[in-house]
């Protein structure tokens, strides 16, 4: 019998999709989001955003995928994502996927135990396939 004695955890995560006009940085996903500079959550959200882009280091969890495409978006994230996709990548987006973690910051475990969509001319992001 082997019995822990360190920090256990239950840990939830939250694949997401990122489909953007620019290259994805920190600062323009702050910016994307909604965030403001000066404002009282900029540490936060500037945590959060970083927290996102390492994730989309990360493959998506319980799927396995070789290539962002329309099949991949479409098993993980379903057909309105993949159409989406599809239209987008004709125009040039970049794609990302990824996953974030509810071991990370406060703001990225809210990301992570909710669900979400963003769908913008520019931005669109599908964080709906959630796990707790």
């Amino acid at each position: 019998m082997k019995i822990r004695d360190g920090f256990v955890t239950n840990s939830s995560s939250t694949n997401f999709l990122i489909i953007s006009k620019e290259e994805l940085t920190e600062d323009y996903l702050y910016h994307k989001l909604g965030f403001q500079d000066g404002s009282p959550l900029e540490e936060s959200g500037r945590q959060f955003c970083a927290e996102v882009l390492s994730g989309t280091n990360r493959e998506v969890r319980w799927f396995e995928i070789d290539e962002i495409n329309y099949s991949s978006i479409l098993e993980i994230f379903g057909k309105e994502s993949a159409e989406k996709f599809k239209q987008l990548d004709k125009k040039g987006f970049y794609a990302y996927v990824g996953y974030t973690s509810s071991d990370e910051s406060h703001l990225t475990i809210h990301f992570t135990i909710d669900s979400f969509e963003i769908d913008e001319k520019d931005f669109y992001i599908n964080g709906r396939n959630s796990a707790w």
